[in-house]
């Protein structure tokens, strides 16, 4: 469940990510201020997931040793 998060937010990102680009909105007027905030907000949502659901990956490996 956790990786289907992370790809989910990935997605998610990439996606509003593009249509911020594609269609910038016009920021002379209010609808264009707000359409750009929610965006913002979208693309902050989407990181906070993205760091919440990452893979962990071990630091260290431990290692064990064999005494004979």
């Amino acid at each position: 469940m956790r990786m289907f998060n992370f790809i989910a937010s990935v997605v998610a990102f990439v996606a509003a990510l593009f249509y911020l680009i594609l269609d910038f909105p016009n920021l002379d007027n209010f609808n264009g201020v707000i359409y750009f905030l929610l965006m913002i907000i979208l693309l902050v949502i989407c990181i906070t997931g993205i760091i919440f659901n990452a893979p962990v990956v071990p630091k260290s490996i431990k290692r064990v040793k064999n005494s004979y």
